[in-house]
């Protein structure tokens, strides 16, 4: 079984590596967050940019108003759809990051379980180490306090 100084120094790696693998995550989240609101704000943009069409065309406009209007709108709609592909590049990030934090942490879980085993096992070995020159002790103590018993 390897020593308590390796399985420290894989215990502290492991650590290491999850507290980095849980900022890279928080990081991917807040970027995942982010590309929703910017997608959630193109949205709202271009449903307030629509009804602002369908008013002036309501009141009447004009060929070049409309044209801007429209030429407008499918330029928002191009910005939605790439921000769609941006908020699904995110996503997918963030659940790679999920998965690799998962990772690090049954690694650690696992490092962890063998150093309390192993120390769970010293700790058995030194008792029974103790109860048997506590034993030794007694039958000494015993043989020198009744030495015809054991002739």
């Amino acid at each position: 079984m390897a020593n308590t100084e390796s399985l420290q120094k894989l215990l502290e790696l492991a650590q290491k590596q999850s507290d980095e693998s849980a900022k890279k995550l928080g990081k991917l989240s807040l970027q995942y967050q982010e590309a929703e609101k910017k997608l959630k704000l193109l949205v709202d943009y271009r449903e307030t940019y629509q009804k602002q069409l369908q008013d002036a065309s309501q009141n009447g406009i004009n060929h070049v108003e409309w044209h801007n209007f429209v030429s407008f709108i499918n330029k928002l709609d191009t910005a939605i759809a790439e921000q769609k592909l941006a908020l699904q590049y995110a996503e997918h990030n963030r659940k790679t990051g999920n998965e690799d934090y998962q990772s690090c942490q049954r690694k650690l879980n696992t490092y962890d379980t063998i150093s309390q085993r192993y120390r769970r096992i010293k700790v058995l070995d030194q008792k029974r180490r103790e109860q048997k020159e506590m034993d030794e002790f007694a039958s000494n103590q015993f043989t020198r306090k009744t030495p015809g018993i054991m002739k």
